[in-house]
């Protein structure tokens, strides 16, 4: 770990959710996704990843499976992550939420101003996986992109078979009946592109 800071002094949060995806996705899906874009950007970039966590806040809290924490858990979660990375001299922290960019990305955006603010030379940033994509015009929740990129990344976990049950489309987006590997493949890889090229400016630019 420490050659690897060394070599690159950078390290990625992964932050998920436990959280109702439909019948057809998994309810760690915010948390997978996220993992597997950090360790594939990392894979060009350098730097380490932290081990994902699976606790998240706010979303689809009263439905089968969810189980979202208080905001101020997840903020108190991310600051005393944050003050241990610091303290080891890491020059670059990402946090990368894969839940709800405008709540808890929000939050901690929050915990990251206010960590850079009292810690001169510290940065954070906080990015997610919808709003490095280009072509973002609205949210979603377990619909085309959702499910594209689980049917890429662990079609062993996507059962599309599960969308033709009674209530199946309820509180989720209903495109993903549409959803196909090829998009997902390609959503995906376009993400990860804008992922290494932001830390890789972020590492390139001077130290705050």
């Amino acid at each position: 770990l420490a050659a690897a800071r060394e070599q690159a002094p950078l390290v990625y949060f992964p932050i998920g959710s436990t959280e109702y995806h439909g019948f057809h996705l998994p309810v760690g899906f915010d948390t997978m996704h996220a993992y597997e874009l950090c360790l594939r950007a990392a894979e060009q970039t350098g730097g380490v990843v932290l081990p994902a966590t699976y606790w998240g806040t706010r979303g689809h809290e009263r439905f089968p499976g969810s189980l979202l924490l208080k905001e101020e858990t997840i903020a108190t979660l991310a600051r005393d992550v944050l003050e241990r990375l610091t303290d080891k001299d890491y020059r670059l922290i990402v946090l990368f939420t894969g839940h709800w960019p405008e709540i808890q990305g929000g939050l901690l955006r929050r915990v990251a101003s206010e960590h850079m603010a009292t810690h001169p030379g510290a940065r954070v940033e906080v990015l997610d996986p919808f709003n490095l994509h280009p072509s973002d015009t609205h949210p979603e929740h377990a619909g085309l992109i959702e499910t594209s990129v689980m049917l890429h990344l662990r079609p062993d976990l996507t059962r599309m078979d599960k969308l033709q049950e009674p209530g199946a489309l309820d509180a989720i987006t209903k495109d993903c009946v549409d959803a196909t590997a090829e998009y997902g493949r390609e959503r995906f890889e376009t993400v990860l592109a804008e992922l290494v090229k932001r830390v890789k400016q972020c590492l390139a630019g001077p130290q705050q």
